[in-house]
């Protein structure tokens, strides 16, 4: 590992991914009659519906793999070039001494960036790390670390004689056999057991390779800075440790470890502009043979998508599929609108963040305990369902302040205001259950000393959206009726 030193790795990775942006050109990019290239490599749109009709016969490709939700997108990647975010990544690769925090939205591409950029990376997941032990224990797993070293040897006799052994020191292992007719026998065996902490941190000092924790806000502070501390060192000799968050924890490293101030940089991930997102739809409708004129139908969807390409990616499939369209089209194929758009997004909706939903209306307590408050559409819903439904009222906002909430809870209640410590104490039970009762990204996070509640899963904020009138009786207090 430590052989490759990090100028040579770093030309080998821009010319890799030189290689993968042709390739990538070539699959997607083949040129129309009668004008340019449809995808000009900038993640811009650029007239790609204008001659999409006279283009080259190419192979058909199933729908799953052009609208692509949780993988690596293959055809319908955009890397955002306007942004720069590959270059940003690449230079941090080349000069590193510090610790990179990629924050952005879950859902927005921060994990497809960083897989698509970086080839020599070991990948942990902030969600399985609750231990400092289960870091090191984890990172020495990926690396391929052995946490002992071995030396055994056996010879047995008979009419003829075979080897076997095994060695295992650090990250090389290897094995032996052979035979011979030498009549004798013997045995001897040895072991030692290594920290695993100081195994791993041997191996990476000074190696050109990059560490990457996804979903970093997951582990608790403790744990994160014994982590930082763990690798500051490392850092300074050159190791690449890229941390992934969302944007209100994109500073959680200098928040556990005073000492890492201004040895952080940051890269913010954006949710996407409606132009980002249209890329997707027209990429992909060109690449399966359907033709959506002036983008009508991608622009509706991109307006529903909260900024994010899994969502977006998800609704272009879905359409298609709606449609009959599972693969590449031989022939013109205009894309209709569905006869009405509330079933199709609440369709989606249904497969979204219904679990969350009610786990967080049901708080922590059963419904017998809370006051039933009357909403102006005429449900009586407990406090719970209160701020549910002034949350939903405000788009809802990914990012909410204390104020905007209590402004919505005023609009959408016809009864008395709870107080601050009420709403408060609410939003603090509802971070607490999204974080241990929901699986993956917790949908809601309360930051108490900026009074904002931040919805950090774009599928939960559509959910809210479109859910709710399907919803209505998770809102209603046990006993009470509408």
């Amino acid at each position: 590992m430590q052989g490759v030193g990090v100028g040579r790795a770093s030309r080998a990775r821009r010319a890799r991914r030189l290689a993968r942006r042709e390739q990538s050109g070539h699959a997607v990019s083949a040129p129309v009659s009668g004008g340019a290239n449809p995808l000009d490599g900038s993640g811009a749109r650029s007239g790609l519906m204008g001659g999409f009709f006279g283009r080259s016969e190419k192979p058909a490709l199933k729908v799953g793999d052009v609208f692509v939700v949780g993988k690596l997108p293959r055809v319908t990647y955009n890397p955002r070039a306007n942004l720069r975010l590959e270059d940003q990544i690449q230079e941090y690769l080349e000069d590193r001494g510090t610790i990179l925090s990629v924050s952005g939205p879950t859902k927005t591409g921060k994990t497809v960036l960083l897989k698509r950029v970086i080839d020599d990376a070991f990948w942990l997941t902030g969600g399985s790390l609750h231990s400092l032990e289960d870091f090191w224990r984890q990172l020495a797993d990926v690396m391929g670390l052995a946490s002992e070293t071995s030396d055994n040897r056996t010879w047995t006799d008979g009419e003829s004689r075979t080897k076997e052994g095994s060695a295992t020191v650090g990250v090389a292992s290897g094995k032996y056999s052979g035979a011979s007719t030498t009549a004798s026998s013997y045995g001897a065996g040895s072991r030692s057991v290594r920290d695993t902490s100081n195994n791993a941190r041997s191996a990476l000092r000074g190696s050109a390779y990059v560490l990457v924790i996804d979903d970093f806000h997951y582990i608790d502070q403790a744990v994160q800075l014994g982590i930082v501390r763990g690798l500051k060192d490392l850092v300074f000799d050159g190791l690449g440790v890229i941390l992934a968050s969302v944007p209100h924890r994109a500073y959680d490293a200098v928040r556990v470890e005073k000492e890492m101030t201004g040895r952080v940089t940051h890269l913010q991930i954006d949710p996407w502009s409606r132009d980002e997102l249209l890329t997707i739809s027209d990429r992909g409708f060109e690449a399966l043979g359907v033709f959506d004129e002036d983008s009508r139908l991608g622009g509706r969807l991109a307006d529903e998508s909260f900024g994010s390409p899994f969502l977006m990616q998800d609704f272009c499939r879905r359409l298609c599929r709606d449609q009959g369209v599972h693969e590449t089209k031989s022939s013109r194929f205009r894309l209709a609108p569905p006869p009405d758009w509330k079933p199709f997004f609440e369709r989606t909706a249904a497969d979204a963040s219904k679990t969350a939903f009610d786990l967080l209306a049901r708080g922590p307590r059963q419904r017998r305990d809370r006051r039933a408050r009357l909403l102006k559409d005429g449900r009586k819903v407990d406090i719970y369902g209160a701020i549910l439904a002034a949350i939903a009222n405000t788009g809802p906002r990914l990012s909410i302040e204390y104020e905007t909430l209590r402004s919505s809870l005023r609009e959408v209640l016809a009864s008395e205001l709870p107080q601050r410590h009420e709403v408060t104490r609410v939003l603090d039970q509802m971070t607490q259950i999204a974080k241990e009762k929901i699986d993956g990204e917790p949908v809601v996070d309360y930051d108490d000393s900026l009074s904002t509640l931040h919805i950090s899963d774009p599928y939960f904020a559509f959910y809210l959206r479109w859910g709710r009138v399907s919803v209505v009786s998770s809102l209603v207090p046990s006993g009470e009726s509408f």
